[in-house]
């Protein structure tokens, strides 16, 4: 499933982020928090994440600090 059909009927709260590797790590519905489908191999062990909720959310791009994804083209785990 992608995210965009995910949020169909649920608003974002807040997402977390790596500053470091410029990755959209999970996003939260209310205080729940879901993973996204997207590859970390090169995010070493033990890198900080960063809860954020400045993001927008404009025809089917999310974007903080910086990143961007597709939420079309983006998968849940």
């Amino acid at each position: 499933m992608t995210l965009k059909e995910f949020l169909t009927d649920k608003p974002i709260t807040s997402v977390e982020i790596t500053e470091q590797y410029n990755l959209i790590y999970n996003i939260y519905v209310d205080q729940a928090g879901y993973g996204l489908d997207i590859d970390t191999s090169n995010v070493e062990a033990g890198t900080p994440l960063t809860m954020r909720a400045d993001f927008t959310l404009e025809n089917d791009i999310l974007s903080v600090a910086g990143i961007s994804i597709n939420t079309a083209e983006t998968n849940m785990l």
